[in-house]
């Protein structure tokens, strides 16, 4: 924690007739001499910021999941219409979480999106793993309503990044399941997620989210703030 401090200068009229000559203040004939009391406030700033790797197959929603936890807004409330964008290498982005409907606490996550297709001839995660995983604390593993086969991949991402990762001492890496697109009116059968679960003890928790309604956003905002920055 890096403590800044706000100084305050507060003045007062000296009765004293003896005032430095170098004191900078204009003065006149007529007005006393001014001496200054300093009024020192501490202001804590969080300076921390949680790194994040966000993973899983393409089309599954991983940067417009990115987008609405920047932006604090579903894609339904945004003005700006949302193309599909498909992340060619890496791509980060700084953003600050804040816990809805709590006492205004927020975190700064740097969250880093990668491109989908891990069969590409270079991927950031095998080849460039520093750069990706370096420092990472978080894994965001995101799958698809609409599409099973997004949610079995899962088990390549976690394989690669456990082989590409390294450690941080005092840090313990852990992943969010997260089943984005939940407003499509399907959802993957709940005995395969709890499946997937049950494989993987690294997963702290699982949410369903929409990132076109909104639905499971604050949830999951919540829980980054309370639990991780």
């Amino acid at each position: 924690m890096v403590i800044f401090y706000y100084i305050t200068i507060g003045r007062e009229l000296a009765l004293e007739d003896d005032v430095n000559e170098d004191y900078t203040m204009e003065k006149t004939s007529n007005s006393p001499p001014v001496k200054e009391n300093m009024t020192i406030t501490p202001v804590a700033l969080r300076t921390e910021v949680t790194k994040a790797l966000v993973a899983g197959s393409g089309a599954v929603g991983k940067t417009t999941l990115v987008r609405v936890l920047k932006d604090c807004k579903s894609l339904n409330q945004s003005n700006h219409i949302q193309e599909y964008h498909r992340t060619p290498f890496i791509e980060l982005e700084t953003v600050k979480v804040e816990r809805v409907g709590g006492t205004g606490s927020s975190g700064i996550f740097l969250l880093v999106d990668v491109a989908g297709q891990l069969d590409l001839p270079i991927h950031a995660l095998r080849d460039f793993s520093r750069l990706a995983l370096g420092s990472v604390e978080l894994v965001f593993l995101v799958f698809s309503a609409e599409n099973v086969q997004s949610l079995l991949d899962l088990k390549d991402w976690v394989a690669l990044i456990k082989t590409q990762y390294k450690e941080i001492p005092g840090k313990t890496l852990r992943f969010v399941l997260i089943q984005n697109k939940c407003d499509l009116g399907s959802r993957i059968d709940s005995e395969l997620v709890s499946a997937f679960l049950a494989s993987e003890p690294m997963v702290s928790i699982y949410f369903e989210v929409s990132c076109m309604s909104g639905e499971g956003i604050p949830e999951l905002q919540s829980w980054l703030v309370e639990n991780v920055s």
